[in-house]
């Protein structure tokens, strides 16, 4: 999945009472995940459609997707919804910080789950170090940290 890094846009602030309100409802939902993924998954859809006006679209359905992935990948959910939810998720721009967080997140569930899915998570942390002499020193050393940990 090369060529997935895009400046990302910026969210809403926090202190938006809208977005604040439905970060709390998407966070409410997520307690279903680890227990019953496909009420999690409805749950999502349930707090898109009450929010849908509310929020600017492309940052609730980045969030959303977003959420969907890291829950997916944490919960040790199946390789056919880890595959679909990092597909979602991918279609947003991400930017760099973002990516790679998203790639270790994938190397780690794949080295546990899906060891059929490492060639793929491995080109996307081969592609964040490609670019990490492009980051500054401060988000180059996190980034290196954070690749660090990646141990089967």
């Amino acid at each position: 999945m090369p060529g997935k890094i895009r400046n990302a846009f910026e969210d809403p602030p926090y202190k938006d009472p809208s977005w604040h309100a439905f970060i709390m409802d998407v966070q409410e939902t997520t307690g279903l995940a680890p227990r019953d993924w496909p009420r999690f998954r409805a749950g999502l859809k349930r707090v898109e459609r009450r929010h849908t006006s509310r929020v600017p679209s492309n940052s609730m359905k980045r969030y959303l997707a977003e959420t969907a992935f890291f829950c997916a990948a944490h919960w040790k959910q199946t390789p056919r919804v880890v595959r679909g939810a990092l597909r979602d998720y991918l279609k947003h721009p991400l930017g760099k910080r973002m990516y790679a967080y998203t790639a270790a997140e994938y190397w780690q569930w794949a080295a546990k789950v899906s060891p059929e899915d490492l060639p793929a998570a491995e080109a996307m942390v081969a592609e964040v170090r490609a670019y990490l002499p492009s980051l500054d020193d401060h988000e180059r050393w996190n980034t290196q940290g954070l690749l660090a940990s990646l141990k089967r």
